[in-house]
C-alpha cells in the first residue's frame, strides 16, 4: 500500500494536506499553508486533531482566511478558541461566519460544521506581516464572493485558495460565476509568480502558466457558450452540441448543486446581465 504524505515544505513553506476518505475512498482533500506564524485556511472540521497539533506545532499566532466554504473554515472558531489567535478575512467572509454557515447535509456528512467565528475583516489594502514575509490579499471573486488569494510579491508566491484546482474544470457549483473568475484570473496573471499554493492542488513549478491554461480554458469555454446561445441554443441543447459529459452521481447526490452543465448556465445567467 501505498503511503499517504500528509506535510510538505517548499522554499519556508510547510503545507499540509488533509483528506476525508469515506468507504476507502478519498472524496476531498484539501491543502493549509504556514508561513513564519501563519496558517491561511484551517482545513475541515473532521481533520480537527491533526490541525491542532499542526498548529501547536508551528506556534501559530494568526489566521488568514481565503474564503467561507467549510473545507477551509471547518476549525476556524476551534482554533481561535485553543490557541488565542485572532483569524481575518474578507468582509463577507466576517459577516457569514459571524451569523453561521448554512451548510448542505451531504456537506455536512463530508466534511462536519463549521461553528459561528468573530473574524477580522480584511481590507484588499491591508497587508498581513509575519517575521520574514509580506502577504497581500487580492480580491478575486467568482469562486465566491468573498475569495481572497495571498501574494508574496518578494518570493513570487501566490496563494490562490480555490481559483485555481486545475488546468481544466469539468463541473461548478451553482454559485459559481464563470465571467467573473475568468476577471480574477486576469487579475492574478498579471501578476509576477511562479509558485502556486493552491488549496487543493499545489503547484511549486510554472504556476502562473497553470493559471494562464485556466484563464485560456475558460475563455475558450465562454467563447463557444456564447456562440451557441446566440444562435438561440438554450443550455441543455449547448451542453450537447459542446459535448460535454455528466457526472450523474454528483449531479444527484448534491441535488444539481454540483454539476457539469452548470458551467453552461453560468455564461448564459452572466450573458442575460449584460
Amino acid at each position: 500500500m501505498a503511503v499517504r504524505k500528509f506535510n510538505y515544505e517548499h522554499d519556508g513553506v510547510h503545507y499540509y494536506r488533509f483528506s476525508i476518505y469515506r468507504l476507502g475512498n478519498n472524496v476531498q482533500t484539501v491543502y493549509t499553508f504556514i508561513v513564519d506564524d501563519l496558517l491561511i485556511d484551517t482545513a475541515q472540521k473532521y481533520s480537527r486533531e491533526n490541525i491542532l497539533k499542526v498548529a501547536k506545532d508551528k506556534h501559530i499566532s494568526k489566521i488568514a482566511l481565503t474564503h467561507h466554504h467549510e473545507d477551509h473554515t471547518g476549525n476556524v472558531a476551534f482554533l481561535m478558541k485553543e490557541l488565542n489567535v485572532e483569524a481575518y478575512g474578507h468582509p463577507t467572509v466576517v459577516k457569514i461566519l459571524s451569523k453561521g454557515y448554512k451548510m448542505s447535509p451531504l456537506a455536512k456528512l463530508m466534511n462536519g460544521t463549521v461553528e459561528k467565528a468573530i473574524v477580522k475583516p480584511l481590507l484588499s489594502t491591508d497587508i498581513l506581516q509575519t517575521a520574514n514575509y509580506t502577504l497581500q490579499p487580492i480580491y478575486t471573486p467568482g469562486h465566491s464572493e468573498d475569495h481572497y488569494c495571498y501574494y508574496e510579491k518578494n518570493k513570487g508566491w501566490l496563494f490562490s485558495g480555490d481559483l485555481y484546482v486545475a488546468d481544466k474544470i469539468k463541473y461548478f457549483a451553482t454559485y459559481e460565476s464563470l465571467f467573473t473568475q475568468i476577471d480574477s484570473l486576469k487579475k492574478l496573471t498579471a501578476l509576477d509568480f511562479d509558485i502556486l499554493f493552491c488549496s487543493h492542488n499545489p503547484k511549486v513549478k510554472d504556476g502562473k502558466k497553470h493559471l494562464q491554461n485556466k484563464l485560456q480554458f475558460f475563455e475558450d469555454f465562454a467563447g463557444e457558450v456564447t456562440q451557441y446561445y446566440q444562435q438561440g441554443h438554450n443550455a441543455r441543447q449547448i451542453f450537447a452540441l459542446m459535448g460535454m459529459k455528466e457526472n450523474y452521481f454528483n449531479k444527484y447526490i448534491t441535488l444539481g448543486n454540483f454539476s457539469a452543465e452548470n458551467m453552461v448556465h453560468s455564461v448564459i445567467k452572466d450573458l442575460k446581465k449584460k
